[in-house]
């Protein structure tokens, strides 16, 4: 019986890195505070002030789908310039 080797090897140090990037990915995306379809106003000094519903979120922008105008055509907010609707 052999004794086991104290230091992994380079398999087991990727696993971790991989674990490690999704955590950190999952962290990343988590602190946006809004949710699909949720309508919100968003205030920015570029894009002004709009109404719409949350269609994506890629942190930290979320893009708001704005009534009125075209299809497939979505506004991006930084997720601090966002608020919910009254």
């Amino acid at each position: 019986m052999g004794i086991p080797s104290a230091q992994p090897g380079p398999q087991s140090a990727g696993r971790v890195a991989r674990a490690f990037g999704r955590a950190r990915h999952r962290l990343r995306d988590a602190r946006v505070p809004f949710r699909l379809g949720q309508v919100v106003v968003g205030d920015d000094p570029f894009n002004g002030r709009r109404e719409g519903r949350v269609d994506v979120i890629r942190a930290p922008f979320v893009g708001l789908r704005i009534p009125g105008t075209p299809a497939g055509s979505l506004v991006f907010f930084d997720y601090r310039n966002v608020r919910p609707a009254d």
